[in-house]
This record gives C-alpha cells, sequence and structure tokens, in this order.
C-alpha cells in the first residue's frame, strides 16, 4: 500500500473528507456519500459512514426541494470542535473547585493545549484561562458556574474528576 492510500485510509482524514463533502456538494444519501469518498480514495461502510456523520454533527435538513445533509457551523469549526473534546477527554486528569476558579490538572506539557481547548469550547461559564506546565487555572464569574463548568467537563470525560 502507498502512503497515500494509508494516509486516505485514515479517519481522520476520512471525517475531513466528510465535512469537506457536504459542505461542497448537496449529498442526500448515506450511499451518496459512500461514493464520493470512494472517488476521494476512502473505503467506508455504511456503519462507518454513519458513525462519522452522528460523531461530525452532521444532519439532513431540506434545501430547495431535496433532503440533504448538513453541517451544523462552519466546517473548520466542526473538525475544530471534535478536536477540543478529544483533548479535554485525553488530557484533563483532576479538577477542583476553588472559590469562582477551578485548578484543572493535566500530564505535564498538556496545560496549554487543554486551556486553549476549552477557550474554543466558549461556554459561558468560562471567564478565562491561564496555562502552566501541568494545570489550567479556570475563571469563572462565580461558584455556581465554577461547579457547572467541573460538571460539563466531568461529563464530557465521563469519569468523575475530584
Amino acid at each position: 500500500m502507498n502512503s497515500y492510500a494509508r494516509e486516505v485510509e485514515s479517519p481522520v482524514a476520512r471525517r475531513e473528507a466528510i465535512v469537506s463533502l457536504v459542505s461542497e456538494i448537496r449529498i442526500g444519501s448515506q450511499a451518496e456519500l459512500a461514493q464520493h469518498l470512494r472517488r476521494r480514495g476512502f473505503h467506508a461502510t455504511q456503519a462507518t459512514i454513519s458513525r462519522d456523520l452522528r460523531d461530525l454533527g452532521i444532519g439532513k435538513r431540506p434545501i430547495e426541494g431535496k433532503t440533504c445533509y448538513t453541517l451544523p457551523g462552519p466546517a473548520t469549526e466542526v473538525l475544530e470542535t471534535r478536536r477540543q473534546r478529544r483533548d479535554l477527554e485525553a488530557f484533563v486528569l483532576k479538577a477542583r473547585v476553588v472559590g469562582n476558579q477551578v485548578l484543572v490538572m493535566t500530564p505535564s506539557g498538556r496545560a496549554q493545549g487543554v486551556a486553549r481547548s476549552i477557550d474554543l469550547m466558549a461556554w459561558s461559564e468560562v471567564a478565562g484561562t491561564i496555562a502552566g506546565d501541568d494545570t489550567v487555572l479556570v475563571i469563572a464569574p462565580n461558584r455556581t458556574q465554577a461547579k457547572r463548568f467541573v460538571g460539563k467537563l466531568e461529563e464530557m470525560t465521563g469519569r468523575s474528576l475530584a
């Protein structure tokens, strides 16, 4: 298998191609999407395409008399949100509320990426972040919103962060 074929088979590359196709072409079915993906060198099953569409937040809506897949936001935003979510799931180890602030612990060297992901999520509970090497200081408007922020992190990571 040549290097291009290996690159094309990666899930990230496939999802980027799906976002590109849905933003450029009116696609009405998964079979039609699979056909366009094959033309770009991707060979994905219906189950894989269905999962990709769900994970990317792509749904259908009527456009000029045809029901087509549409992105939930701009293409770059759709892909970036998935990356932010993955960073938070992978690198947030603990979170502790201190007044209206939250200390978020990460592995060494990961705090700045986590802070950036938190900032880009644009949650109303976050007034701002400051990152060190392995700790992010999240500033919330008040203690209630700081606790709500930790709840969102726990929901996203699927685990208790205390």
